[in-house]
């Protein structure tokens, strides 16, 4: 039986580690104390945060609070779509260059 997605459905792999009991155990804890009936969420929602502060699949555009900001302090629609489209065909700069223009 093939199973039809959703347009906005993600489709989720699984994969499978190795944790130490004390780990599952506070995973647990935490977990409970934020409201996920399962670990698993609380995973989800760590790695999604660590791939955040790496920035992998970032985009200023997609980051809605910070343009709000930029708004508050008086940046106009106009400057900032024109910074996100000149970064979007910038090719992506490596992570160690450190370079100023």
């Amino acid at each position: 039986m093939v199973t039809k997605i959703k347009k906005n459905q993600q489709v989720m792999v699984p994969i499978h580690i190795k944790i130490t009991e004390e780990m599952r155990d506070l995973l647990a804890q935490v977990a409970k104390n934020h409201g996920f009936p399962r670990i698993q969420g609380l995973i989800r929602l760590y790695i999604r945060r660590g791939l955040d502060a790496e920035n992998v699949g970032y985009s200023l555009a997609k980051d809605s609070r910070f343009i709000e900001k930029l708004k508050r302090q008086g940046v106009s629609d106009e400057v900032i779509f024109e910074a996100i489209e000149e970064t979007a065909n910038e090719p992506e700069a490596k992570a160690n260059d450190t370079a100023k223009p």
